[in-house]
């Protein structure tokens, strides 16, 4: 399997581990928004439910107790649990139902702009929720007031409605009431409003959680294990292209790197140079002095080569013994040329071990013009063809092939 074949399997486990880390927090958080939801929806129930049993009682009392003072001699007032013969008006049967139907984990009252003296420190606006409240049902009564509100790590669901002036009695009774701080009501106003509030409490599915969470861990663990294996083959990949002796690419690396430089080069319509490169009288130095010697002339021959490339897009690889192979991109003959002799006067200026052994080689040289030459094996060819005429022609030098 070639490198970006590799690379491309490695870039689709990231992206598909991606996917899967980021459905399951997408997951934890819809599903944690779904139960928010129901957990408002259920306290909106109740607080519509609370509300209207508590209006419609005071709507139902208000006109009973309208008829009654028709009939009789009613007293009402706020003090009807310590006077005799007085009995709630509607607002103190109102207020005192939604104390009654408080509990600890949902609370019901009313408050106004303009409480009657007795409730103008109880029956007020006590914080901002409260007063955006009744500033918008003042301004539209027909729709509730809702807000979830965040006191520390609680949240609380706060419902109001309006209570409006929905009959005559009603706006009569406070126009002339002696204590009324206002006397301008008119049919359809806001008179106060009853707010709930209550703790948002919603189930925490913590096995749904739990079945995420091992999830997202699951896929973290398989891209850990997959980039660990292609971490192994990578360095297994990386030693099998690589010459051990010199650490420049080897014989396989280069075979596939020339196949690509050459279509590359094909499409382009750009020259490929290639340099057959041959240490000189390899074989005395080995009798000479020693295989040690000889690897050291190997090696030496190979930095210099890395070092003289002209960019990076040049490759250099051990073609095999004491023959390398220099790929030049885009050039042409005079360039190549300029290359090869600065690789012979690079090379002249190396001494080899305590011996201060000089090495020098042969370079053959052919340039392939994309519309003369049909395959990189061709253009190997004739660089092998013009390394031989250079050894022929004495060594230490460097010889152009001269066909098409």
């Amino acid at each position: 399997m070639s490198m970006k074949k590799r690379n491309c399997r490695v870039y689709l486990v990231y992206l598909l581990v991606g996917i899967a880390m980021l459905t399951s927090v997408v997951g934890v958080v819809l599903i944690g928004n779904h139960y928010q939801q129901v957990a408002i929806d259920q306290a909106r129930m109740n607080a519509e439910t609370v509300t209207s049993l508590v209006d419609n009682a005071r709507r139902s009392y208000s006109k009973v107790l309208s008829e009654l003072k028709l009939q009789t001699t009613l007293v009402t007032g706020h003090k009807h649990a310590i006077k005799e013969g007085v009995i709630p008006n509607p607002a103190t049967f109102s207020i005192e139902l939604a104390k009654s139907v408080s509990s600890e984990k949902q609370r019901v009252w009313m408050y106004s702009y303009h409480p009657f003296p007795w409730r103008k420190t109880t029956a007020v606006p006590k914080n901002s929720h409260e007063t955006e409240a009744l500033i918008q049902l003042t301004a539209n009564p027909k729709e509730p007031y809702i807000q979830i509100l965040n006191e520390g790590s609680e949240k609380k669901f706060f419902y109001a409605k309006a209570i409006v002036m929905n009959d005559v009695s009603c706006v009569e009774c406070h126009n002339n009431h002696p204590a009324s701080a206002k006397v301008s009501w008119k049919l359809g106003d806001t008179r106060a409003v009853l707010a709930t509030e209550s703790n948002l409490e919603y189930e925490q599915k913590f096995s749904l959680w739990f079945i995420f969470g091992s999830i997202s861990l699951f896929s973290l663990l398989c891209v850990v294990l997959y980039l660990r294996k292609n971490q192994e083959w990578l360095l297994s990949e990386i030693a099998g292209r690589t010459d051990p002796l010199t650490k420049i690419p080897n014989r396989i690396s280069l075979s596939e790197q020339i196949s690509q430089q050459f279509d590359h080069h094909k499409v382009e319509q750009k020259a490929l140079g290639v340099m057959m490169i041959d240490i000189d009288n390899f074989k005395a130095i080995n009798d000479n002095y020693g295989h040690d010697i000889g690897d050291k002339c190997i090696i030496a021959v190979a930095n210099v080569l890395t070092a003289e490339l002209r960019t990076n897009n040049d490759y250099v690889a051990r073609w095999g013994g004491e023959e390398f192979l220099v790929l030049l991109h885009d050039t042409n003959i005079e360039t190549a040329k300029a290359v090869a002799d600065r690789l012979l006067g690079s090379i002249h200026k190396k001494k080899i071990s305590k011996h201060s052994l000089s090495v020098t080689f042969s370079i053959g040289i052919a340039v392939a013009d994309p519309n003369h030459v049909n395959s990189c094996e061709e253009i190997i060819q004739q660089a092998d063809q013009a390394l031989l005429k250079a050894k022929a022609a004495g060594k230490n030098c460097h010889v152009i092939h001269e066909g098409k």
